[in-house]
């Protein structure tokens, strides 16, 4: 146990001051987590500190520290304030649970000492190590057994609860894989952007202790993978208020906690240059005040990833447009317009999507498929999308103009698919369809999903876009999303212009208005159906017993 003695040479350590941002920092249990800040936010500080909190035995979750006690049950406690080894919970024997690993990894683009020049906004930065000078601000320094050395860049730091000493490890980006592997860790801290290879060089070593990763990190014009392959999975996000101000629009109120149905134990947390307690405002505005770009002071000051900015559908929200299924118990009526679409590709898996429009204009995505070719025949999938359409009567079925191009045996993927429909149709398996390629010109239909999407956020909710407009009303055509329809849902958040490949590239040429490839697949689908003037609302209205049951159900 630490004593007062102990306490009183804290020195450092106990002025550090807790913002909102680091309270929820500290209360994180992922195994995995992101600090997205601006600039000068304090997010090296932040998790500089935390790791003295683990080594002191101070950190909130009992387990994240260095020593920890548990019980047989599995309740665990950390060690300081512990009076008597009895569990709280259960009245068992406390035991101090035995590490595998006792040390921490440090990871940046230098070791401490050294020095690098980076590319950014195409130019060049020097770049120095700023987690070890930070790091031993926080400590005290009577834990320090044995600091680095040029040879040596490791720490040997004293356990005050003498379990034996922890090691703090510095590693460079720089070098090899093979350099960083060997023996496990107990958590490892990722400042700024590694390389994806190193950071799949990581993983391995932190099972033995099922240890913890963070990065933090401020993002730089150039892209990175942390947007795709940890951002974007994130379970949960949470953002300060300055972060909420800055994102929020008219009509939408950006939240300070965004949770998703993702499986990854992950968590982000977004903060600005502002959340940094010991810079005054007027210090804030001086350092961005020369800044014109928009975009710059969004990455910048409060660290938002420029793929954000970068989206296709900006306005689509994860908590606002996707509608739980039962919004639909019996299905979506049958007497509404329908559309199913196919984006064919020959050897990618197809994106088959059926999307309907109410009497009052509102389109509501509600069935979608992703087959591969290398494991279904054509026929098959045409056997399947006809059992998910059930007795629908579908106004127009098309398919990417692709597939009257391909052919094999003399015979269309188009022609194929038609036969088939009408060998099921025989069979009494869906209803009788005929497939035509869909317009592959112009962007109204992307333009028509922009509106929606917007318009849903004027609207809030579904079945609640009647306005009026100059003594007449008017439905706003809006669209919403069923959260059966995973891949439409990430499909439609992710979907990005594309970017030259470095960021020297993008002060010598225009910028590009050309859309990824990637997740453009089935939203190609959504689109076709948007270009079709067939696709319009039925005549007959809206069954007022069906909107009371909705908002019974929300309600």
């Amino acid at each position: 146990m630490i004593n007062a003695n102990q306490l009183n040479s804290l020195g450092n350590f106990l002025r550090f001051q807790y913002t909102w941002v680091f309270k929820r920092f500290v209360q994180l249990h992922h195994k995995m987590i992101l600090l997205v800040y601006g600039n000068q936010s304090g997010k090296t500080g932040s998790a500089a500190y935390q790791y003295v909190m683990r080594i002191l035995g101070l950190h909130p979750i009992a387990r994240k520290n260095v020593t920890y006690y548990e019980c047989e049950n599995d309740h665990s406690f950390a060690p300081y304030g512990i009076t008597e080894l009895i569990c709280k919970e259960c009245g068992s024997e406390l035991k101090v649970h035995r590490r595998e690993s006792r040390v921490f990894r440090f990871c940046s683009e230098t070791l401490p000492g050294q020095t690098s020049t980076l590319e950014v906004d195409g130019g060049t930065s020097e770049v120095k190590n700023t987690q070890y000078p930070e790091f031993k601000k926080w400590l005290p320094p009577n834990l320090i057994k044995k600091d680095i050395t040029v040879r040596n860049p490791a720490m040997t730091i004293i356990d005050p609860y003498g379990q034996g000493d922890i090691v703090v490890e510095f590693v460079s980006y720089n070098q090899s894989t093979q350099a960083t592997a060997g023996v496990q860790r107990l958590s490892i801290w990722c400042d700024e952007s590694p390389s994806k290879e190193f950071y799949d060089e990581q993983l391995p070593r932190l099972l033995a202790e099922n240890g913890d990763i963070i990065f933090t990190y401020t993002p730089v014009d150039r892209s990175s993978w942390l947007f795709d392959e940890i951002y974007d999975k994130a379970s949960v996000i949470y953002r300060s208020k300055y972060i909420v101000d800055f994102l929020s629009k008219p009509g939408l109120v950006e939240k300070a906690v965004e949770k998703r149905d993702t499986p990854y134990d992950i968590a982000v947390i977004m903060a600005a240059t502002d959340d940094n307690p010991t810079l005054k405002k007027e210090v804030i505005d001086a350092l961005f005040n020369n800044i014109d770009d928009p975009d710059v002071v969004a990455i910048r000051r409060y660290g938002i990833f420029k793929q954000l900015s970068g989206r296709i559908f900006k306005d689509f929200d994860y908590g606002l447009h996707i509608l739980p299924v039962e919004t639909f118990p019996d299905g979506v009526p049958k007497s509404w317009t329908h559309f199913r679409g196919i984006d064919f590709h020959p050897q990618t898996p197809w994106a088959f999507g059926m999307i309907s429009i109410s009497p009052d204009n509102e389109a509501f995505i509600w069935g979608e498929w992703n087959p591969s070719p290398e494991k279904f025949t054509s026929r098959e999938i045409a056997r399947q999308i006809a059992i998910s359409g059930k007795d629908y009567k579908f106004r127009l079925n098309l398919i990417d103009p692709l597939a009257k191009a391909t052919k094999k045996d003399n015979i269309t993927v188009l022609d194929d698919l038609n036969e088939e429909f009408r060998n099921l149709s025989r069979e009494g398996i869906g209803t009788s369809s005929y497939w035509d390629v869909w317009d592959t010109h112009g962007e109204r239909g992307r333009d028509a999903l922009r509106e929606r999407l917007k318009n849903s956020l004027t609207a809030k909710r579904p079945f609640n876009n009647r306005t009026t407009v100059n003594g007449r009303t008017e439905y706003l055509p809006t669209l919403w999303v069923l959260s059966n329809c995973k891949d439409s849902i990430k499909a439609m958040h992710n979907w990005r212009w594309e970017e030259w490949a470095s960021t020297g590239d993008n002060t010598k040429k225009d910028a590009k208005n050309k859309p990824e490839q990637k997740w453009s697949h089935f939203n190609m689908v959504w689109e076709a159906a948007f270009k079709e003037p067939a696709f319009r609302s039925p005549t007959k209205f809206i069954n007022e017993n069906q909107v009371a049951d909705y908002f019974k159900r929300r309600n």
